[in-house]
């Protein structure tokens, strides 16, 4: 487990239950997404209802993955979330695995919304192309990955597995799977957007940031979207800070943590 490098209580730290619990996660994510599918090609849900199914579930896994990152490598990873990485449903034909990812996060971290980011190219800029590279995000981390680090036997092995995961929900849906794939694409770049873009840029400022809503929209938030995905992304900045607090700790570890960084 991650070290308490900034004054807070120890118990903020996340811990092995906090891991588990976020494997827990992924693999409901996981379950509820393919039986969505399932019932969206058996005609027992409408497109409308796989879109929510979809809207609600997929955060869950992305995030999830997220605080994996900081907490686990992938020597202590499961064999699946290693493999499939950002999505249980391969978002591309290219995507990057979990250790690759891992060393993406790490860097944004070091320094995050500078030019010396690795996800700097879907924070910077104009707005309309930070939506065009949030939606083509999957692709442009494969392809910049590639850049900095040689193509591996692993990576292979994982991306034919992916392959063949989209080639047998591609042949039990037929056209149905392109409204399955496609919700998943537009949500996960939704989620892009927020958790990249609009927690490092506010008010022409580059930089990371908390994200203020009204506390409705954030009992609601966490009522839809599960606590993980809010907390993570209202207290970004103090992620930041101490990327080893649990998200479930965030909002409380605060104090401590903007009075420690202000010394």
């Amino acid at each position: 487990m991650l070290k308490n490098t900034n004054k807070c209580p120890n118990e903020y730290i996340v811990n092995d239950d906090d891991a588990s619990q976020y494997i827990r996660d992924c693999t409901i994510a996981a379950l509820i997404l393919i039986a969505a599918y399932g019932l969206f090609i058996t005609e027992f849900i409408s497109s409308w209802v796989l879109f929510v199914i979809v809207a609600v579930t997929l955060p869950r896994w992305v995030i999830s993955v997220h605080e994996l990152l900081h907490v686990k490598d992938e020597k202590q990873i499961n064999k699946i979330i290693k493999c499939l990485g950002i999505s249980p449903i391969p978002l591309s034909i290219v995507t990057l695995s979990y250790p690759q990812m891992r060393e993406i996060h790490l860097a944004h971290h070091r320094s995050p919304a500078t030019e010396s980011d690795p996800d700097a190219y879907h924070i910077r800029g104009n707005f309309l192309v930070v939506i065009f590279n949030a939606l083509s995000a999957p692709e442009q981390s494969f392809i910049r990955s590639l850049q900095v680090n040689e193509f591996n036997l692993q990576l292979g092995l994982d991306l034919l597995i992916k392959l063949l995961i989209l080639g047998i929900l591609v042949f039990v849906g037929g056209e149905k799977f392109f409204w399955f794939w496609l919700f998943i694409r537009i949500v996960y770049g939704l989620g892009d957007i927020v958790f990249f873009r609009l927690v490092h840029h506010q008010k022409g400022q580059y930089g990371t940031f908390e994200m203020k809503i009204p506390s409705t929209l954030e009992t609601w938030g966490e009522r839809i979207f599960g606590a993980t995905v809010v907390q993570a992304t209202i207290n970004h900045d103090v992620h930041h800070q101490n990327p080893g607090i649990a998200a479930r700790h965030l909002a409380t570890a605060r104090p401590y943590i903007m009075i420690s960084s202000s010394n």
